[in-house]
């Protein structure tokens, strides 16, 4: 049988990410203001897209952290923002404005993170195997 493991508190990632290095904690925080800026833009369907696979990003996010806590598994958050990335690419090229220039930023943002994601997790589950 295995061992229980204790849930934390999924609330408790905020104060974690605040004892991070700044530039952690910045980044985050902008991805999260990034990523809910869609709201502006809420006539756009992508739009919506956007904001809805932010928010399941986030809860799938703070289940890992309730079981694994403040670790580098954490990039499987955004396991979401790789067919996102793809959808966004592919309606880029037909948005106006100020529309366009949002998805440029978040495209450049998603895709900075998931590069600092699959680091991240390559050297967790790295990691975890050279102990096992």
């Amino acid at each position: 049988m295995g061992t229980r493991h204790q849930l934390r508190n999924p609330l408790m990632f905020f104060s974690e990410l605040l004892r991070q290095p700044r530039g952690v904690a910045v980044w985050v925080f902008a991805l999260m203001v990034v990523n809910l800026a869609g709201m502006v833009f809420w006539s756009e369907p992508l739009a919506l897209a956007i904001v809805a696979v932010f928010l399941l990003s986030a809860m799938l996010m703070m289940g890992l952290y309730a079981v694994y806590g403040f670790e580098r598994i954490l990039g499987l958050g955004h396991v979401l923002w790789i067919p996102l990335l793809v959808v966004l690419l592919m309606h880029l090229p037909q948005a106006a404005g100020a529309f366009a220039g949002y998805l440029i930023v978040l495209v450049l943002c998603i895709g900075i993170s998931l590069l600092f994601d699959v680091r991240d997790v390559w050297n967790y589950v790295s990691t975890k195997r050279a102990r096992h």
